[in-house]
């Protein structure tokens, strides 16, 4: 062991100069275990009214119904965190349904699917093949934008798609357009790049249904104007999506 006189001369040569305590520390003391914190669990009426409100989705009968079942689902945490729920907009009776991505941020802060530059854009594509964007009936793949535009985890997309899902279920449009890469993989069930879906019809099947629809994907208007690569095959996909349709018009 040192003694006092060692001890300082040891303490001046590593430079220390002052003390922080007057109490001295046994750092060999064996430490006690700290308390556990106890698991606050989470409250059963929020669980059973999440499991009512989700539930009561699966059983809409209409679009309103489906309307009513997304602004009523509070306890659910994306609806707490976005601005607005964004809702469907249009004819469900219409030939076409248009999905869209995750809500961006103008449409959360309007609520309004297809808002801002996207709607501009996407007008003049379905325009460019003399079909009005107004005539159509536009859904977003989820109704809520993730905070700060985050990545959607999978349980959140689990939990949400069956909105959609009954939207298609009920109203089993003629052709289903998606628009952006997560809506197409998500309908196809595939985790390809939308370049390898696109260009194409897909038969696409509704989970727990028998029921099956023709679905083309396209890429977001913000991939479009990325470069005339990707406009040159955009403008293809569209002659593809009119023919489909004249020929139904004559059939």
């Amino acid at each position: 062991m040192f003694d006092h006189l060692s001890l300082l001369n040891l303490y001046s040569e590593w430079g220390v100069d002052e003390t922080l305590t007057s109490l001295c520390t046994n750092h060999l003391e064996n430490v006690k275990p700290t308390t556990a914190i106890p698991i606050i669990k989470t409250s059963s009426s929020h669980s059973s009214n999440f499991l009512r409100h989700q539930n009561y989705s699966l059983q809409a009968k209409n679009i309103e119904d489906i309307c009513q079942a997304i602004t009523s689902f509070k306890d659910y945490p994306l609806y707490n965190t976005a601005m607005h729920s964004v809702l469907p907009k249009g004819n469900p009776l219409a030939p076409f349904f248009v999905i869209g991505e995750v809500p961006d941020a103008d449409e959360d802060r309007n609520g309004q699917v297809f808002f801002g530059q996207s709607e501009f854009w996407l007008r003049q594509m379905f325009d460019s093949i003399q079909v009005s964007l107004d005539d159509c009936f536009c859904m977003p793949l989820i109704p809520w934008r993730p905070p700060g535009g985050r990545q959607l985890s999978i349980n959140e997309l689990t939990t949400c798609l069956p909105f959609l899902y009954k939207a298609l279920e009920i109203y089993k449009p003629k052709f289903v357009i998606s628009i952006g890469t997560l809506p197409a993989r998500t309908l196809t069930q595939s985790s390809a790049p939308i370049s390898q879906l696109q260009g194409k019809w897909h038969t696409i099947h509704l989970p727990q249904t028998h029921i099956t629809l023709q679905l083309f994907p396209l890429r977001h208007p913000s991939q479009i104007q990325a470069s005339s690569k990707i406009r040159q095959e955009t403008w293809r996909d569209l002659l593809r999506i009119r023919s489909a349709l004249y020929k139904t018009e004559i059939d």
